[in-house]
């Protein structure tokens, strides 16, 4: 019989042994499909209540699986956190409007809600897990009076009793269509937000489909793969630390025990065992029989009796597979928003020329990330200020004209950080370009270069000051 020694010198037990930490994220959900209403058009009576959605799993599949990976999975939890932090930054700022009045109203609401810091420590993740965003108002009741700023709520739009009606005949974006949100609580009653009441905003609802998907489900199953190939490369290692020799003892069939008891060499062999019991943490002797000869009851002789176990090497393709994790990781900085591998601490063979090459494609899709994620910050300040002022109440346009236009027409300044390619050196000269040949103003020059130009005046910037905003 063959034994495997632990550290302690004693038999090893399956209970004994000692397993590799797995890394948590390794593996999908364990998710049932079936349990959630997949339907393509979420609460439309006409698609009845299938299994599947109609292009793979239901988005309600998709939310539980991104909601998920967000807690269980490392790499895909900071993914989406750098994603969000690469839209939004650590803070999202408005300019000046030229309506006193309307100034008024954004600065109420604005400060009521704390929106700047709602905005980038929960809308983004939430748009980022579900792909969908529900802003409701205080409605009944609750409403406040029109001298108040609102303070907003966000609907979890994953509970089930969640549903979006939608009309195609009052526009074609999600956020147009939608004429209706409703919530049935557990207590059978039903909350319910008409127009003007809430702002509703999907990504990646096509084909007049009023919902949306994840915008970091992409990036899911690579995330998962990942850490999936760590934990096999932890186990690996584990294995191969594991055993630190093969010792093969001979045995003399003439030997005896300490009494002079002949017995086969027994008692010789047990002490050469014994004197490989105390080994180093994690490690292990296995003591093996080795016979020279061996003749039976029957006189038969037989020669080179032993035992011999080998131990194979793990293949050297699971604990050398830095190439394939790497190739990974680029998938999921790819699938989370084109954001380039070294934003993940893998700095790869880029160079800055293909790095400069690469970021376009990157950058745009961040620019339109960030118009549609402005979008519904746009729209529910438009909502307050119909709100307050009314929907017929038009409003100054610009500083020093006497045009009055509806809140539709007004535009919210509200600044995101600027994403693009061109480096600090091309942007300073461009700016002192425009500034040498008054081609903008010096407001427009202060916020190309990275600043807040109203923050800035308010703070005593002398250029400011002699080229006072609106």
């Amino acid at each position: 019989m063959t034994t495997l020694y632990g550290p302690d010198g004693q038999p090893l037990r399956r209970s004994q042994e000692t397993r590799a930490v797995q890394i948590r994220g390794g593996q999908p959900p364990a998710f049932d499909p079936t349990m959630f209403n997949p339907g393509w058009r979420d609460g439309a009576p006409s698609t009845g209540a299938g299994i599947y959605g109609r292009y793979g799993f239901s988005r309600a599949f998709a939310r539980q699986t991104c909601r998920t990976l967000y807690h269980a999975n490392g790499l895909f939890q900071i993914a989406v956190e750098l994603a969000a932090a690469f839209l939004v930054g650590d803070a999202i700022r408005y300019g000046t409007l030229a309506d006193k009045g309307l100034q008024q109203i954004l600065d109420d609401f604005w400060m009521a809600n704390s929106l700047e810091h709602v905005i980038s420590s929960r809308m983004i993740n939430e748009w980022m897990l579900d792909g969908e965003q529900a802003v409701v108002f205080p409605t009944g009741p609750d409403a406040p009076p029109p001298d108040v700023p609102a303070l907003i709520g966000l609907v979890d739009v994953d509970m089930s009793g969640f549903t979006v009606d939608f009309n195609t005949r009052r526009g074609a974006t999600p956020s147009d269509m939608a004429e209706r949100l409703g919530l049935e609580l557990a207590d059978q009653q039903k909350l319910t937000w008409e127009q003007g009441e809430f702002v509703w905003n999907a990504h990646n609802a096509f084909y007049n489909d009023p919902r949306g998907f994840p915008v970091a489900l992409g990036a899911a199953d690579f995330a998962i793969a990942y850490v999936n190939m760590m934990n096999m490369r932890l186990n690996v290692h584990q294995l191969q630390q594991r055993i630190l020799a093969v010792y093969k003892a001979f045995l003399d069939p003439n030997g005896e025990d300490a009494n002079g008891v002949r017995d086969g060499g027994v008692y010789g062999w047990r002490m050469k065992a014994l004197g490989f019991r105390h080994l180093p943490e994690q490690g292990g002797v296995i003591p093996l029989i080795h016979q020279p000869g061996y003749t039976d009851a029957s006189g038969v002789k037989y020669d080179g009796v032993n035992e011999s176990l080998d131990f194979l090497r793990p293949a050297q393709g699971a604990a050398d597979a830095a190439q394939d994790m790497k190739l990974i990781l680029r998938m999921v900085a790819l699938t989370i928003g084109g954001m380039p591998e070294h934003y993940f601490g893998e700095g790869g063979g880029a160079t800055r020329t293909t790095a400069e090459a690469m970021g376009l494609p990157s950058i745009r899709l961040a620019n339109k990330r960030q118009a549609a994620f402005r979008h519904t910050i746009v729209r529910t300040l438009r909502a307050e200020v119909i709100r307050r002022g009314g929907r017929d109440r038009k409003w100054q346009a610009s500083k020093g004209s006497r045009r009055r236009v509806p809140i539709d027409l007004i535009d919210f300044p509200i600044e995101f950080p600027e994403i693009r390619e061109e480096s600090l050196e091309m942007i300073i000269r461009r700016a002192e370009f425009a500034a040498t040949h008054g081609y903008a103003s010096a407001q427009t020059l202060t916020s190309d270069i990275g600043f807040d130009a109203a923050r800035e005046r308010e703070r005593g910037a002398p250029a400011l000051q002699d080229n006072p905003l609106p």
